[in-house]
Formats: structure tokens, sequence, C-alpha cells
């Protein structure tokens, strides 16, 4: 649940006793779930830390293997949507031993690269199952950014899951994020966020050991090379989420995801995600 969802319940989130997000760093790491889009994004956004906030699962939305396999690294394209999925998991798997997560930790939701937000409402009730059955005091995940559409499905399915918890007389887990990328200055902009008024970010910058640790978990996925080229392994970047209109787009301008020529622009994108919130129940609600 985000910030201003939590105070319209009439809850402080100094009640949780978490600000300034010293849990991040040092101290009782809160219960919580860990839910990106692809078998590399949690790393991407928590590399240096996933370990020590020791997760109770790492969540996948799908499994990082497009249909089309222009969008696969050229050595793969052959391989086959099946084994460029299995790859991609020894990938994660191996990373996350790293930071001495184990493998059983891991699940994927099963949902195609690219084509999340196709799967929205069932990637929701499997989340808010998950909610449920684990009771999280956090959620980390994806902004609403606009840099790729499973991001942005990510996003919505951890918000939407929260929200059903509060409607089905349940509790919210508090929904955190992880800088991960964007074009809303026109250009790719990896590991900052698109800046939200009156949400604060911190930004923890990696002691050596932590950094090491971090090149060695991004050294594991192989197949994704070239596509975390732009990432370092300096600072990571988190903040509670903020309330989102995904009627809206991100940003003004191009999305990151149009400009490198995905098959679904944010038109379509944003029109799929309203159905899927009007399945969900939550079609009335401006923000999420």
């Amino acid at each position: 649940m985000n910030l201003g969802a939590l105070r319209r319940l009439g809850r402080d989130p100094k009640e949780l006793a978490w600000p300034p997000f010293s849990w991040l760093s040092s101290g009782r790491a809160p219960r919580c779930l860990v839910v990106f889009a692809h078998q590399d994004d949690e790393t991407i956004g928590l590399g240096a830390r996933i370990g020590r906030l020791d997760p109770i699962e790492v969540v996948h939305l799908t499994d990082g293997a497009p249909r089309d396999p222009r969008f696969m690294p050229a050595e793969l394209a052959g391989a086959g949507r099946e084994r460029y999925a299995a790859i991609r998991r020894e990938e994660v798997a191996r990373a996350l031993a790293v930071a001495h997560v184990p493998e059983a930790r891991l699940r994927c939701l099963g949902a195609v690269d690219q084509e999340a937000i196709e799967e929205a409402p069932s990637l929701t009730r499997k989340l808010l199952d998950l909610i449920v059955r684990t009771r999280p005091e956090v959620v980390i995940t994806h902004p609403y950014e606009g840099g790729h559409p499973d991001h942005d499905a990510a996003a919505l399915a951890v918000h939407a899951a929260a929200a059903l918890a509060v409607v089905n007389g349940g509790a919210a887990p508090l929904i955190f994020e992880a800088a991960s990328y964007h074009a809303a200055r026109g250009h790719f902009v990896a590991g900052e966020f698109i800046p939200y008024p009156g949400v604060p970010e911190i930004a923890l910058r990696l002691s050596p050991e932590e950094a090491a640790r971090k090149r060695a978990m991004l050294g594991c996925f192989v197949s994704q090379k070239e596509t975390l080229a732009p990432f370092g392994a300096e600072v990571e970047r988190f903040r509670p989420a903020p309330p989102y209109d995904f009627r809206r787009p991100p940003h003004e301008g191009t999305l990151n995801y149009e400009r490198i020529g995905f098959p679904i622009d944010g038109a379509r994108w944003r029109k799929l995600a309203m159905k899927s919130l009007t399945l969900l129940g939550l079609g009335r609600e401006r923000c999420v």
C-alpha cells in the first residue's frame, strides 16, 4: 500500500517504525516479498541488499522470454523460447546464490516477456493469494515509469493486489520501489526515479564489499550482458510507492519501450490496464 492510502486509512507511516528506511541497510529487516518482471530486475534494483532482507520469496511475473526472437540475444535467437526461459532461470538462481538467497524461494508466475499486462488480472490474483498467505510487511517492486511494459504491469499488479487485500478485510503491505530505468528526459536513464512530489527517496551508496557482490551477481547474467551494460554497482535507490493513476502516461513524451519498438505502445497498455482494474473490481479507483 502506498503512503497516501495509508494516510486515508488513518495510519501514519511513522507507526511502522521504519522511516528513514534504515531497515534497508541495518536493524530489523521486515518480512518482505520481492516482485519484479524479469530474471535480473531484482539484481539491478537491490542486488546489494537482497540477501540482508532475506525475502520470503522472489517473484517474477514473466519467464523472461519473448515470443519474437528479435528481442532475444542474437546468439540465442535460434534456441527457442523455452530454452531461453530456462537459461534465464539458471542465471537468476546463480545470482541469488551469491547473495545467499536459496533457489527454493524463486517463484515465476509464467507470463510471456512483454505480455504481462495481457495477464494482469490473473497475475494480480496470484499476488493477492501470496500476500494473504505470507503476510509480508513490505513488497519491493518496480515504479510505473514506462521503462518496460512488464515493469509497469508489475507495478499495477502489486498495487491492485494490495488494494484488494484491504477490500477483502485484510492487511496490505507497504509498497516500496527500487529504481529501474525510464526515458522521461527524452533519453534512456538508468538507476534513477522520475521524481514524484512529496515522495521521499533514499540513495544508498554501496560499500566496496556490496559493490563487489553486486558486480558478481550481474556477471551471472551472461545472456543479458549487453542489456545490463548501462547499470553500475555504486548506488541503489528506493522510495515508498506513490499513488499511481494507471489511466495516465507515467510521463510526457515517448515512453522508453515505444522508443525501442516493442509490439505494445503506451495507449494500448493503459487500455489493458483499465480493463484489468475493471475486471478486478477496481475500475472506479482513480489512483491505486
